[in-house]
């Protein structure tokens, strides 16, 4: 694989734009088949492809450019009385910083201004939904 993306013929752009849609498609692949983060993506990466990894969640939380980039942040949760791992900003920006500004909501925390102040129902038609395991 890494042989393969080492070839001159990657280098001249008119070969690469006649061949595209067939070349990527076997190349493809050939990447999928290796572990995520394998030398062939790093080598179609070093080539101009836009590729990356896709990995299971758990693999995510222990990536090192995401830890040494400070995209986990703990949020806590004090009704729950401990912090939980969030993701954090997707890009970093010098100029508009981002930050997590709360928790994300309980199931069913929002239910009265969204079904009653939203939606328009009535606290009694509220209770009957909830009743009745609706919501």
């Amino acid at each position: 694989m890494a042989g393969d993306l080492n070839d001159p013929k990657y280098q001249d752009p008119v070969v690469v734009a006649a061949k595209r849609i067939a070349h990527h498609r076997r190349t493809a692949r050939r990447v999928h088949r290796q572990p995520a983060g394998g030398r062939g993506l790093s080598r179609a990466q070093e080539r101009g492809f836009t590729w990356g990894a896709v990995r299971a969640p758990e693999e995510l939380l222990d990536d090192p450019h995401l830890h040494d980039r400070g995209f986990w942040k703990q949020v806590e949760h004090p009704e729950l009385g401990r912090s939980f791992v969030y993701p954090g900003e997707a890009a970093i920006f010098s100029d508009s910083p981002w930050h997590i500004s709360r928790r994300a909501p309980l199931i069913g925390e929002h239910n009265t201004e969204i079904y009653c102040a939203e939606l328009g129902l009535s606290q009694g038609e509220l209770s009957i939904l909830a009743e009745n395991r609706v919501i």
